[in-house]
């Protein structure tokens, strides 16, 4: 793999992305009588080749081909998609949440090493390409974004929510993180501020015990409840933030 997908102008690839529910161009399609392209789904057959092997009464092995085949279809058009975080409100939630705006808006700050800009290095979908393949002509191995080879959802299209034990929100979690650039702070700020996590499980047993003093954001009832499951699920099915 190569370790960034860009742009010929240096941006990663995929920054200007086509937003949820629209279908865009394809960068590539493959002449096969095993895919077919429709307007609303992509329809491939695989032959997954293995070896079955047996023991004959002689004791020697014999061998034997299989085949097994698979049907796939994958919808063209990409759908809104949720993603909700246990502990949204911790270092890695709140960094999370706060890198998703940076790139969502295009945000360059300043560092102490000069100007950053947002981007997905670091992300095997989003920042790396895989080889599709050698160019007839040339010979020449033809490589695209990992991210172009199926439709897949955009992380700047994610809508973000989630639970946390501590009520604070995204804004201030992201200051207590002390993860970010003061400068990018000031820049997501704004939105973060209106961010909270909902209320969430509190089992001591499974949370470490120097976070007791920030459990001020639990869901009443002990771990036999079965209210707290109800709660969870009809949280999943509503994500208020963005």
């Amino acid at each position: 793999m190569a370790p960034h997908a860009l742009e010929p102008n240096g941006a990663i690839h995929g920054s200007h992305h086509t937003a949820a529910g629209d279908v865009k161009t394809d960068p590539f399609t493959v002449d096969s009588p095993n895919v077919v392209y429709t307007d609303k789904d992509i329809k491939t057959r695989y032959t997954y080749h293995t070896t079955s092997v047996s023991q004959g009464a002689n004791g020697n092995y014999i061998a034997k081909p299989k085949e097994t085949v698979y049907d796939f279809k994958i919808e063209r058009q990409v759908g809104k998609v949720g993603m909700m975080l246990v502990g949204w409100g911790g270092n890695n939630g709140s960094t999370v949440t706060a890198g998703i705006i940076a790139n969502r808006r295009g945000l360059v700050w300043q560092t102490r090493q000069g100007p950053q800009a947002a981007n997905y290095y670091g992300s095997v979908v989003m920042g790396s390409t895989m080889k599709l393949g050698t160019e007839a002509k040339t010979g020449k191995e033809i490589n695209i974004p990992f991210h172009d080879v199926l439709p897949m959802v955009h992380p700047n299209d994610l809508v973000i929510g989630g639970w946390d034990i501590s009520g604070m929100n995204l804004a201030k979690a992201m200051d207590r993180a002390g993860v970010l650039e003061p400068t990018l702070k000031d820049m997501v700020k704004k939105e973060m501020v209106n961010m909270k996590p909902l209320p969430s499980p509190y089992y001591p047993d499974f949370i470490a015990a120097n976070q007791g003093d920030r459990a001020d954001n639990v869901l009443e009832g002990s771990k036999a409840c079965m209210a707290h499951v109800e709660k969870i699920r009809k949280d999943i099915r509503y994500v208020p933030c963005v």
